[in-house]
């Protein structure tokens, strides 16, 4: 009778040899997923040493590639480097991001590990150490990198998969009630126009950030993002178009603020109508306007406006209850008003969110007062 071929996976019996004093070679045939049988040997001090050794490596063993990118001798930091290489899709400052936080929260601690060493339960006590946003993003780092792995047959299952996601409790959206509005308007205006204050003037441009962030609810780099070509005060209605974004200094490695040609997530261009508040504010700033293709809001130089030093100039603006105010709060702001009186589907789309239930989570003000049914309810009971 013929001997049984062994199943993918199977290996045969294990041989022992001694080679030497306290040196024992284990030896066996394995058959490899591909179908291919190899023989497969591990070393140890001692017979049984041997044996276990050679077991361990059966029972993870994957089929070997030739030329492969990704084995089992790759470590995470190599196999950092193969991942974020096929990220070639997305924007340079986000591949940046990735980059810092992996030489900050990785490389030294994590990078020396082979990818079969770096355990579900060993992920899951190191991220636990880090802050919330931290571990987040570098669970999605692990997430892909092992993903690569799996892709190369190097593993079966990716060990990331299960590890916590780590959450903080997010707090609930706020928005500015008119009164409080007014304040923070109010202290803009005199921190901007403070005596004793010598050379260019923080927070020059903040009070007209303002009034186009509370009168259209476009998102802060956005709006530093215009050029006058993307306003047209003459229109009627007069309206603006936001179709690109300014990056800060330090979000694409190299480059100082710049504007990117396209919207967060690719979106496309988004027009809004302009209130009086905001034709104001720019028919002000369109006297100091030479170009065209230009910054509606420009520093100093003619140049982009960082939204870092905006946001320093309105803590500083701002008295001590209102120090919870930040350029997207005009943002959830402008939600929230607009959802009170024409209704959460107008709020999405003058927010210019694909699903509404990304400005109900992120950007409505809860609403803690029930309307008035009286009469329905009246209805129900009385059987009508």
């Amino acid at each position: 009778m013929p001997r049984q071929r062994m199943a993918p996976g199977e290996w045969g019996k294990i041989t022992v040899k001694k080679l030497g004093p306290g040196q024992f070679t284990a030896s066996t045939y394995v058959r490899d997923e591909d179908g291919v049988r190899r023989q497969a040997e591990r070393s140890g001090s001692t017979e049984e040493a041997a044996r276990r050794a050679l077991l361990r490596h059966l029972k993870k063993r994957t089929t070997p590639t030739v030329g492969a990118v990704v084995s089992e001798r790759t470590s995470l930091s190599e196999l950092f480097d193969v991942w974020i290489a096929t990220k070639d899709h997305l924007k340079a400052q986000s591949r940046d991001e990735y980059r810092r936080l992996w030489a900050k929260h990785g490389e030294s601690q994590l990078g020396a590990l082979r990818v079969r060493e770096l355990s579900t339960s060993r992920a899951e006590r190191y991220i636990a150490t880090l802050p919330t946003s931290r571990a987040r993003m570098l669970r999605v780092v692990l997430v892909g990198m092992f993903a690569t792995a799996v892709r190369y047959d190097v593993l079966a299952v990716n060990p990331i998969r299960e590890v916590t996601r780590k959450s903080g409790k997010a707090a609930p959206a706020r928005a500015l009630t008119p009164e409080e509005f007014a304040v923070v308007r109010s202290a803009v205006q005199v921190y901007r126009e403070r005596p004793g204050v010598s050379g260019p003037r923080p927070g020059r441009l903040l009070l007209e950030f303002i009034d186009v962030m509370a009168s259209t609810g476009c998102r802060p780099n956005e709006v530093l993002g215009l050029r006058w070509s993307d306003v047209d005060l003459l229109a009627d209605p007069p309206t603006m178009t936001a179709d690109g974004t300014a990056l800060d200094h330090g979000k694409v490695t190299g480059k100082g603020v710049h504007r990117q040609d396209e919207r967060k997530g690719g979106a496309p261009a988004h027009t809004v109508v302009l209130p009086k508040l905001a034709v104001e504010a720019l028919t002000g700033l369109f006297g100091n306007a030479t170009d065209a293709e230009g910054p509606v809001f420009a520093n100093r130089d003619g140049g982009w406006m960082s939204l870092a030093n905006l946001r320093r100039s309105l803590r500083s603006a701002l008295p001590d209850e209102l120090r919870w105010v930040t350029p997207y709060s005009f943002r959830r702001t402008v939600a929230t008003v607009v959802r009170d009186d024409l209704g959460p589907a107008q709020a999405q789309a003058q927010l210019s969110h694909a699903k509404l239930s990304t400005t109900e989570q992120h950007y409505l003000q809860r609403q803690t007062q029930g309307p008035d049914v009286r009469g329905t309810l009246d209805r129900y009971a009385e059987g009508k």
